[in-house]
């Protein structure tokens, strides 16, 4: 690898589908319908989803969760937590910022300690988007096992 450039690994379009198809099993088992986003470790969309009866601003939701997961290397449900030691004008101005989402259903997708991408999740509760997205953040772990 030359000096200037850099080499990243990133998450498939195949590991994006397993990732879908188990949230939404999960979300069918829960009773909601969902939005669903997974980007690569680059920030691009890999899969976008819209179960049926999700509400349709669910989309938007789960794409802006997903970025500001990968943007941050953060679960968007720890930003409460995180907005309490941050300055009054990064707890103003960071929620006014385009295209970003501070609350749950948002995670970096991780291999090890690499970011290969994020996953984005709305229409349900704000804790069931959040467990259904780390419950898949556990899958691609134990799909990276074999």
């Amino acid at each position: 690898m030359h000096s200037l450039t850099r080499q990243t690994t990133s998450l498939n379009l195949k590991a994006a589908r397993l990732l879908a198809d188990r949230v939404l099993e999960e979300a069918e088992h829960l009773g909601k319908d969902i939005a669903l986003t997974l980007l690569d470790a680059s920030g691009l969309a890999i899969l976008r989803l819209k179960m049926d009866s999700a509400p349709e601003p669910s989309q938007e939701i789960a794409l802006r969760k997903a970025r500001t997961a990968l943007a941050f290397s953060t679960p968007t449900h720890l930003w409460d937590e995180r907005f309490d030691k941050v300055s009054p004008g990064a707890k103003t101005g960071l929620p006014l910022q385009e295209g970003l989402a501070f609350f749950g259903g948002g995670v970096p997708l991780k291999l090890g300690e690499i970011q290969v991408g994020a996953l984005g999740i709305s229409g349900a509760s704000e804790a069931e988007d959040t467990q259904l997205a780390e419950s898949a953040a556990e899958y691609l772990q134990e799909l990276s096992k074999g």
